[in-house]
């Protein structure tokens, strides 16, 4: 079901996240980090945001719109799924600045980064506490069928499905290892 499909990806977007908190951390206390792989995490989360995750979302949003009417919560996540795309394409032109070998000022990539993670997290936070407690609690099953018919793209994910992407491989490799030692 879609919804099991969209808190799925957010888990993996949170995974995401921890990684690039600690890449955080290790550049403010002044430790090197593998630029390389922020550029992965970053990546990932704009391209499959961008083609799969968020036009899930804005498909379940519009249609609880369109059937149970406006609702504050829902209105503005269309709008803010391309201010996150803007922020996203903006932060990975620097991470790009950076493997280039142009000067970024360290304490303004750092900034940039707490930014990314912040603004990343809070949107996450809202649709996981607001926004998908209320659809799931208002969708009747109709609904979910009305939305999923709606829904004709691959589910193929490059980091966390059956197929890794070859510009994926590094952050895999951390993802599965960082798995592991949580069990």
């Amino acid at each position: 079901m879609m919804i099991e499909r969209i808190r799925r990806e957010h888990g993996y977007m949170t995974r995401l996240l921890v990684i690039l908190r600690s890449k955080l951390e290790a550049l403010q206390a002044e430790e090197s980090v593998n630029y390389s792989l922020i550029k992965e995490v970053v990546d990932y989360l704009c391209t499959h945001s961008e083609a799969v995750h968020h036009p899930k979302e804005d498909i379940i949003y519009h249609y609880y719109i369109e059937k149970y009417g406006n609702d504050d919560s829902m209105v503005n996540l269309e709008r803010e799924h391309l201010e996150l795309a803007d922020k996203t394409h903006d932060f990975l032109n620097i991470i790009e600045m950076i493997l280039q070998d142009a000067i970024v000022p360290q304490d303004l990539f750092i900034k940039q980064l707490e930014d990314f993670i912040v603004t990343q997290k809070q949107h996450l936070d809202v649709e996981e506490r607001s926004v998908l407690p209320k659809i799931v609690e208002t969708f009747t099953v109709n609904d979910w069928r009305k939305v999923e018919s709606q829904w004709n793209k691959s589910e193929a994910d490059p980091l966390f499905g059956d197929t890794i992407a070859d510009r994926y491989k590094q952050l895999a490799k951390l993802v599965r290892e960082n798995s592991l030692e949580c069990h």
